[in-house]
């Protein structure tokens, strides 16, 4: 029998509401601003002037009306601050938007980035959640899924990784729903009912079938300017981390032959070494303090 974990008190953890918040699609203003936050802002404590977001945002493609309303809607989120210099405004990051930037960061760039040792034990939520907490199922769904759980059957979620055990208790802490929610670690002895379990609980080929298009959007670019170095590498992460979305980084024992999430993932952290000095180059040349 699977055994039951004691419950306690499960301080808060912030998880990434930046990579939370995006979905596979076309990239928005807003999208592009985070990764250009995360990819080249957040090393650095310096204030970064509205002209060098329009001149960044705009070689992408976004215009600078919608770059301004970008920067404003991001300010009222409590990720930027601004400061008024004459008739000039220069942006701040906000120690909140530090700790998700970074925290988004180590998630994206270590993701696949090694191959880890599987115990085979699962982690096992069964929860109930009142007819009167209707509201708290899709931010469940949005942050279990974003730990890598998976919606079983209803009220069973599942993730193959235990070290997730505290962020899932975060999340539930979170959305207080600790009461009605029950907590196990199991294991499967057989390998037939643990790769089945994983075909039923996550859609694979959509997953597959994103590796593959973010592979086809990517492989054989080649920059000729810093400037287009900046452009490539911004696409490249922006695509990237929205891919831990819809991977839940399974154990390679429940995954195909050749599953193309790991050559993928060989791919990006290629193309990010390759063009992350000409791209921080020309970001530091349109940021530079005028």
């Amino acid at each position: 029998m699977p055994e039951k974990l004691p419950r306690g008190q499960v301080e808060f953890n912030s998880r990434s509401e930046v990579q939370r918040g995006q979905a596979l699609g076309v990239p928005s203003a807003r999208s592009y601003l985070l990764t250009v936050l995360g990819e080249f802002a957040v090393q650095s404590d310096a204030p970064i002037w509205t002209n060098a977001f329009i001149t960044a945002l705009g070689a992408l493609g976004v215009d600078e009306k919608t770059v301004r309303q970008t920067l404003a809607r991001s300010s009222a989120k409590g990720l930027l601050t601004p400061e008024k210099v004459g008739r000039r405004t220069r942006w701040h990051l906000t120690p909140r938007a530090k700790n998700l930037l970074r925290e988004g960061s180590q998630r994206i760039y270590s993701f696949h980035a090694r191959e880890r040792e599987w115990d085979r034990k699962w982690i096992i939520i069964l929860i109930a959640i009142p007819e009167a907490r209707r509201d708290a199922r899709y931010s469940l769904r949005v942050k279990l899924g974003w730990a890598g759980f998976a919606l079983l059957n209803a009220g069973v979620w599942v993730c193959p990784w235990t070290e997730r055990l505290g962020e899932a208790e975060s999340v539930l802490h979170e959305l207080y729903l600790e009461e009605v929610a029950h907590i196990f670690i199991g294991s499967l002895a057989d390998m037939d009912e643990l790769t089945d379990l994983a075909a039923e609980a996550w859609d694979l080929p959509t997953v597959e079938a994103a590796y593959e298009h973010f592979e086809i959007n990517h492989f054989g670019n080649l920059p000729e300017t810093d400037e287009d170095a900046f452009v490539h590498l911004t696409k490249l992460v922006n695509d990237w981390r929205r891919l831990p979305l819809l991977d839940p980084d399974l154990p390679r024992e429940l995954l195909p032959v050749d599953w193309v999430g790991t050559k993928a993932a060989q791919l990006f952290l290629e193309l990010r070494n390759l063009w992350k000095p000409s791209a921080s180059h020309w970001w530091h040349d349109i940021s530079a303090e005028p």
